[in-house]
Formats: C-alpha cells, sequence, structure tokens
C-alpha cells in the first residue's frame, strides 16, 4: 500500500477545490464522512483515475454512508454490550469503596477487551468494505462466515491496512488542533481522513482481489 499516494491523490481531480470544499460541508452531515471514503474505496478497487465523487452523485455517497455505519454498529455492538455487562456492577454499587474497586477493574477490563476486539472487527469492517465495493451488494457487509474466511487468508494486508489507517487517524488527531481556529478546519480534516483512508482501503482491496 502507497501511504503517500492515499494522501496526495485527490489533487490529481482537476476539480478537486469544488469537491474538496463541498465534501468538507457534506461531512458536517451524518453518514457522508463514511460514505466518501466508502466511494473512494469502491473506485480505487475498479482502478478509476479520479476516486474522488462527482458532484452528481451525492445521493450515492450518502447511502453509502448510512450502510457502512450499520455494518460497523453491527460489528461493534458486542463490544458496547460486552462493556455494558462488565460495569453494571461498577454502576450499582456506585459511591461506595467496593464500587471504585469495581469502576477500576471493569475500566482495565473494558480497555483490553477493546484492544483485542478492535482490531479483528476493524478487519471485518474493512473487508466487508471490500466485497462491497466489488459487488455494489450491501449484504456482503453481513456475510460474516465468507468475510471471516476471507479476513484469515488476506490477514497479513488487512493489518497493515489497520496500522494505516490508525496512523492516518493519530495524523488527524495531531493536526486537528492547529486548524480547529478555522471554521471548516475540523470538518476538512475529518473529510481528508475520510477519502484518504478509502484509498488505502481500495488499494488493499486491489491486492486482495487479484488474488482471486
Amino acid at each position: 500500500m502507497d501511504f503517500g499516494r492515499a494522501l496526495s491523490f485527490p489533487f490529481d481531480d482537476k476539480e478537486w477545490p469544488v469537491k474538496v470544499i463541498l465534501g468538507t460541508l457534506l461531512s458536517l452531515v451524518p453518514f457522508f464522512a463514511q460514505g466518501y471514503q466508502v466511494r473512494v474505496a469502491r473506485s480505487v478497487v475498479r482502478g478509476e483515475k479520479r476516486p474522488l465523487p462527482s458532484t452528481d452523485r451525492l445521493g450515492e455517497v450518502f447511502v453509502d454512508g448510512v450502510i457502512m455505519a450499520a455494518a460497523a454498529f453491527v460489528y461493534f455492538l458486542p463490544l458496547v454490550l460486552i462493556a455494558c455487562v462488565i460495569a453494571l456492577p461498577a454502576i450499582l454499587t456506585d459511591g461506595s469503596s467496593l464500587g471504585g474497586l469495581l469502576a477500576a477493574c471493569a475500566g482495565c477490563c473494558v480497555v483490553l477487551l477493546a484492544l483485542l476486539y478492535a482490531i479483528p472487527a476493524l478487519m471485518l469492517t474493512f473487508m466487508g468494505m471490500i466485497r462491497y465495493a466489488e459487488t455494489g451488494n450491501f449484504s456482503e457487509y453481513f456475510r460474516v462466515g465468507a468475510l471471516i474466511r476471507d479476513t484469515r487468508q488476506n490477514a497479513g494486508v488487512l493489518v497493515v491496512l489497520v496500522m494505516y489507517v490508525f496512523l492516518f487517524g493519530l495524523l488527524a488527531a495531531l493536526v486537528a488542533p492547529f486548524v480547529a481556529v478555522l471554521i471548516v478546519g475540523v470538518p476538512l480534516v475529518n473529510f481528508y481522513y475520510h477519502v484518504a483512508t478509502g484509498h488505502l482501503i481500495g488499494q488493499a482491496g486491489r491486492m486482495i482481489l487479484v488474488e482471486y
């Protein structure tokens, strides 16, 4: 995967100023940022030279974002439920010394569980997005057995993808405070993060699909 290419590709598009400005504004609306991520991934998987979505396909961007958010919610729901169960004793005994001890233990357990669960869940999410980008069929996100098999077979590529996405997130978190003084600073970083990681997901998809 080409990290630098994921950062620079938007500027290959002659209409990038309009698309970036519009995408930044739309990223303020729920699901649009995720939709841009999916659309860019699909374009890269299909080998399109200018992966930024055109301005006449914004409805498709929104739908892709809704589907992506729904899939991610399903994948991470077990973690939320387990975290609630772990934290329940601490909540019930709140205000006591026992409650404080249980809260500390619950916090440690939740953090450890999140670390153990989040990476496989992200790998499944990205694999689902790749299959969705390939076929255009939203049910690909929920073919759990096939996704687990594909994720195991392509674990090396997906682990590297997760690491790159985490690195992009870290860079975005470092940059955000410096651009927060601008009205559109944070939305711009959010939009750029999603299209850049979408490009990386598309690159990973091309690597995986070549093997099939």
